[in-house]
């Protein structure tokens, strides 16, 4: 199979808006910011989804957000645009659905694409946490959209492969605790790793991203974004740990190999596997993340 020249069967167009503003450069904030506002403002559906998160409880103001113009005063560049990728990669989870409870019972299990949209979301919150440790706040927001997608390949290959797919699910249920990339090799003779950079070329996304979807299951990353790729790729194994997954033993060496480059300690360790689940629970925007498909 010619990998490069795979012909991924339905792939979902990622809104324009989207990457427009994935392309959009912050060298002058205040032209930024007049871009940003004026593509936001060509999808009215977006546009409402900014507003009320910027009226959350987690933003509460005295006084009500009415414009997309205050939001981004309050909420910021960065921040608006991990929002718009959120909800930009929640309705491409949303349009499969549908399709899935079509399936039969054996294929809605953990894979299944709600399931899925979970994993990347708490991913999403763990590596903007990890940032923010490592005192590299300035990428807190890069790290979160790189979490959310760093398993579209999943979805991708879900849409894409319908015919392996049950057969895939009864092999990941048999064999656990291998490693999840074997499997997907052995069924579709590709890993979702590389379904996800192939789809986020297509779309043409920035490098950074399209890295830390290639690569966070790799020991030795070969990236000008290795810092992005290991906490996307450390904050994926403490949401698999959080959500009781079994870890393949490249899981483990993968764990200990980020967690030494990031300098996660064990007090990290200790809130990245127990007490970040109640911080979750109580966070508005992640309530809002997770809701967004169901």
């Amino acid at each position: 199979m010619n990998k490069d020249n795979l012909d991924i069967k339905d792939l979902p167009v990622f809104p324009q808006v989207a990457v427009k503003i994935l392309q959009i450069q912050e060298d002058n904030i205040d032209i930024s910011f007049k871009e940003l506002e004026s593509i936001i403002l060509l999808d009215p559906a977006l546009t409402a989804k900014i507003l009320k998160v910027a009226n959350s409880a987690l933003y509460a103001r005295q006084r009500e957000i009415t414009n997309l113009q205050q939001a981004l005063t309050l909420l910021g560049f960065k921040m608006v645009k991990s929002l718009v990728l959120l909800v930009s990669a929640s309705n491409i989870y949303s349009k499969n659905v549908k399709s899935q409870q079509q399936t039969t019972a054996a294929t809605v299990t953990k894979t299944s694409t709600a399931m899925i949209w979970r994993h990347s979301v708490v991913t999403a919150f763990i590596s903007k946490y990890v940032a923010t440790r490592i005192k590299n706040d300035e990428k807190k927001e890069d790290v979160f959209v790189a979490g959310l997608l760093h398993d579209i390949g999943r979805l991708i290959m879900m849409i894409s492969f319908k015919d392996k797919y049950e057969q895939y699910i009864a092999y990941l249920n048999q064999m656990s605790y291998k490693d999840i990339r074997e499997i997907e090799e052995k069924i579709f003779e590709i890993n979702h790793q590389e379904v996800g950079r192939i789809v986020l070329e297509k779309w043409n996304f920035p490098n950074e991203l399209i890295d830390a979807v290639a690569q966070h299951h790799v020991v030795q990353v070969d990236s000008k974004y290795k810092t992005t790729v290991q906490i996307v790729g450390v904050a994926n194994l403490f949401a698999k740990i959080i959500e009781n997954e079994n870890l393949s033993e490249n899981d483990r060496e993968l764990l200990a190999t980020f967690s030494k480059a990031l300098n996660i300690t064990k007090e990290d360790y200790d809130y990245l596997t127990g007490e970040i689940v109640n911080a979750l629970q109580n966070d508005e925007l992640y309530k809002m993340s997770t809701s967004l498909i169901g």
